[in-house]
């Protein structure tokens, strides 16, 4: 799987099906899937698209997420429920089911998709196109978010619903879910679980970042790859689009000139991370013909598939008596960076991102003893208790 984000505007959904257009025209059984909710793949490809899977062309097919379809195929017990939640508060019929469109269930869909396809082994191939950065993050850190909530809050919500059937259920006029909601929303739990480790494996998922040389655009993907890194995602890979071509003058020429600038701060900033570049095309970039060029531009004889790293941002291992998480957060500064032990679990944040890291059973009886920054990664060293309780002593 192969997902494309970066700011708004710097060319992800021309980047992502050309992408798909020579993955196909590979041999790889291809979907092309658009997660956004301004869809223009549609526009890129120059065809009619929906929330069915479309056929483009042999061993391509592409489909945008579009939510009614979702709610009439895929979310029928939580529709109806907030439905009539809505209508039980007094509200007309035809605005309750507009408002049943709830916050993430777009993001659930396309990751529910995910999984189906994965399981079923539909494709060779999934590219994915998405919102700007910030949906995107939303999009990839749910699984870990809505795991920590179900986790926690799904035992103690059933719980409290079979009481109140059999007390204040029976005299009040809003509605309890029922328990075909409940097992529905177990489903959710043990699914997004799976969709995690899909995201989170770099031998499956790649995550590529597409950036323009201008500095604002530079600094919010400095960001986003940190952000990524936090959620346990493989960033492999960066396409520099929009570069004006060698040659060019007047306006242009001092255009290039800026570029050049800023392709240096790319080099250096990002190192060692690959970077794949695509200059301005002459024609409008719709249609496959100008999406096939700029396919051959971005990888030249490159498979697109290829894995151009496989390095995880988190890893665990010891060293010197010391167990260490090493998280890879390449642009962070150390006073954006927070952490919090709640449990057994380490709470990490980073700007206005948090996540929470499941520590391993070895870890139990072990409390954090320092943190260092050392070379983009986060280093959180562990001393067991008896090593904290053999100190005290001493």
């Amino acid at each position: 799987m192969i997902i494309y984000t970066g700011k708004g505007g710097v060319g992800k959904t021309s980047v992502a099906a050309a992408t798909a257009l020579r993955t196909a025209r590979l041999g790889y059984r291809t979907l092309l899937m658009s997660t956004d909710a301004a869809h223009s793949v549609a526009d890129s490809l120059e065809m009619p698209l929906s929330g069915s899977i479309t056929k483009v062309e042999p061993n391509l097919d592409a489909i945008e997420i579009d939510m009614l379809h979702e709610l009439e195929t895929r979310w029928k017990e939580i529709q109806k429920y907030v439905s009539d939640f809505f209508m039980s508060q007094g509200m007309d019929g035809v605005t309750s089911k507009e408002m049943a469109v709830l916050p993430g269930m777009e993001l659930m869909s396309a990751l529910f998709y995910i999984d189906d396809f994965y399981q079923r082994n539909a494709y060779d191939v999934i590219v994915m196109d998405t919102a700007p950065t910030g949906e995107t993050l939303r999009l990839l850190s749910f699984p870990d978010v809505s795991n920590w909530y179900i986790d926690r809050l799904y035992g103690v919500i059933k719980n409290m619903i079979r009481v109140a059937r059999f007390t204040v259920g029976k005299v009040m006029s809003t509605p309890l879910p029922s328990d075909e909601l409940l097992k529905d929303l177990e489903v959710l739990g043990s699914r997004m679980k799976e969709v995690q480790k899909i995201l989170m494996d770099p031998k499956i998922t790649s995550v590529r970042l597409v950036v323009n040389p201008e500095k604002m655009v530079i600094n919010e993907t400095k960001r986003a790859f940190t952000y990524m890194c936090l959620y346990g995602l493989t960033v492999d890979c960066l396409v520099v689009n929009r570069l004006i071509p060698e040659g060019s003058n007047g306006y242009f020429k001092e255009k290039m000139e800026e570029q050049q600038k800023y392709m240096q701060v790319i080099n250096e900033s990002f190192n060692p991370l690959r970077v794949l570049k695509a200059s301005q095309l002459p024609l409008e970039l719709v249609g496959l013909r100008s999406l096939d060029k700029l396919g051959e531009m971005v990888f030249g004889d490159l498979d697109p598939v290829t894995h151009f790293s496989t390095d995880k941002p988190m890893d665990i291992y010891s060293n010197n008596g010391m167990d260490v998480i090493s998280l890879k957060l390449p642009f962070a500064m150390r006073d954006t960076v927070n952490l919090y032990m709640s449990g057994d679990n380490l709470l990490v944040e980073v700007g206005q991102y948090r996540r929470s890291i499941s520590l391993p059973t070895t870890f139990a009886r072990k409390q954090p003893s320092k943190a260092e920054f050392k070379d983009g990664r986060l280093l959180i060293l562990f001393r067991s208790d008896r090593d904290g309780r053999d100190r005290r002593e001493n």
